[in-house]
Parts: structure tokens; sequence; C-alpha cells
């Protein structure tokens, strides 16, 4: 396989961006709400929002590795089994995955800043970015939690997409995205028309 991207599939080191992102925002998701979940009070919470934190800004910089890579490269052109409103959709939602996966660490950074407390990450402790500012931090808070939700509900039509596209499609949208072998694909032109009478 290809480190870089070609016009029909996805390179060795965009399937691993992918793919390693995916499996940790999965995770952040999974910390997020069983963090949200803990009593104030009980010393396990510290431990969890830490975890939470430190893989939150572990994302955004493989994010902005994944976005600096993308914007270098080719990327694969979408199939022609959608529409051109569906190509459009498809675009959206990438660049949607891409924001909420670099603006939710970001502006969780900010809103730990804003409550006047360090930002922990593997153990070390990364200064605030900004003053201390209750209502600002309650309002990123907020827009923190709308936006997760807003990446689960992604998250879930991005994978049933993928798998219609591997199963009902059977269009290589999927497969691109893997080191599995893309399935030969008809050439229109070769289809034969019907007969002449």
């Amino acid at each position: 396989m290809q480190t870089a991207n070609t016009p029909s599939q996805w390179g060795a080191i965009h399937q691993a961006f992918h793919w390693t992102i995916g499996i940790l925002v999965i995770s952040q998701i999974i910390i997020g709400l069983w963090f949200s979940g803990i009593d104030p009070k009980d010393p396990t919470r510290g431990e969890a929002f830490a975890l939470h934190a430190s893989l939150g800004l572990t994302l955004l910089l493989l994010m902005l590795a994944r976005l600096f890579w993308r914007l270098r490269n080719p990327v694969p052109e979408l199939p022609d089994t959608l529409s051109q409103g569906q190509k459009l959709l498809a675009r959206a939602t990438h660049w949607l995955f891409y924001i909420l996966v670099i603006g939710l660490p970001a502006g969780a950074y900010l809103a730990v800043s804003a409550r006047g407390r360090p930002v922990p990450f593997w153990g070390l402790e990364l200064p605030g970015i900004i003053g201390k500012n209750e209502a600002l931090a309650d309002f990123i808070i907020g827009v923190h939690v709308v936006g997760a939700w807003t990446l689960i509900a992604l998250i879930l039509l991005h994978v049933a997409a993928a798998l219609r596209h591997e199963f009902m499609l059977k269009d290589n949208t999927l497969r691109r995205m893997t080191p599995l072998p893309l399935r030969a694909q008809p050439n229109p032109a070769s289809v034969p028309g019907p007969q002449a009478r």
C-alpha cells in the first residue's frame, strides 16, 4: 500500500490517522459520559477528568497533523453512486468532523482556563491561556456538551453510510480507507445497451 493518497484510495498514513482518531474519539465519548456521571465529591472524578483532558488534547494534536497531511495530499474522488447532493453532504460531514474534533478539545482547554485551573496533560499541568471567567467557562461547557452529542450523531451517520456503501452499493467507499483490496467496478462504457430490433 502506498504511503500517500491516490485518486482512488486513501494512503497508509491517512488510514492510520483515521482509525487511530476514530478509536480515540469513541474512547473519549465513553470516558466523557462516565466522567459526567461521577459525583463531584468522588475522588475518581478528578482522575476521570485528567484522563478526559489528556486524551482530548492528544486528539487535538492528531487532528491538526491529519489536517496538515490532508491539505498536502490528493483527496480520493467520491464514487459515482452518489448524487451531487449526496457528495456535497459527504464533504460537509467530513469537514464538520474536523471542526468538532479540533474544536471540542480546544474549547475545553479554554473552559478549564476560564475556571482558573491548570489543564492536565498526561501528568503535566499546562497553563491557562485566558483569565478566570466563570460565566465564559459555563457557556463553553454548554457548547461542548452540544458539540459532543452532535459528534455522536455524526459518528452514527458515518458508520451507517460506510456500511451501506460496503454491503449495498459495493462501491469501495469503505474499502479505500482500509488495506482491503478494492472491488473491480464495472466500466459504464463497456455495459452493452439494448439490442436493436
